[in-house]
């Protein structure tokens, strides 16, 4: 898979989703792929793009490590449920 620079103005949203969607899918093929959630943005949009592209054999993770503000894990967790994301909360 080769890095390629997107220029703001060329950029597709739609089509790059869906282009992630698709390598990813074919990177994982039949099997399962294991993702880690931060709540921070780029591990936000990994694991919408796994979802997308995986649906249910993409198993996400979020740990508690106790430094997060208070009620924070119990929303990332409510957010991505609502989007059909099913993830575990490890504290």
């Amino acid at each position: 898979m080769a890095v390629k620079e997107i220029v703001l103005k060329d950029l597709d949203v739609s089509e790059f989703i869906k282009e992630k969607a698709k390598e990813i899918s074919s990177l994982v093929a039949d099997g399962v792929a294991i993702n880690a959630l931060s709540g921070g943005v780029d591990s936000c949009a990994v694991t919408m793009l796994g979802h997308k592209a995986l649906g249910d054999r993409l198993k996400t993770y979020f740990i508690d490590n106790g430094i997060m503000r208070e009620g924070e894990p119990q929303k990332v967790k409510a957010l991505f449920k609502k989007m059909g994301v099913q993830g575990r909360i490890q504290a």
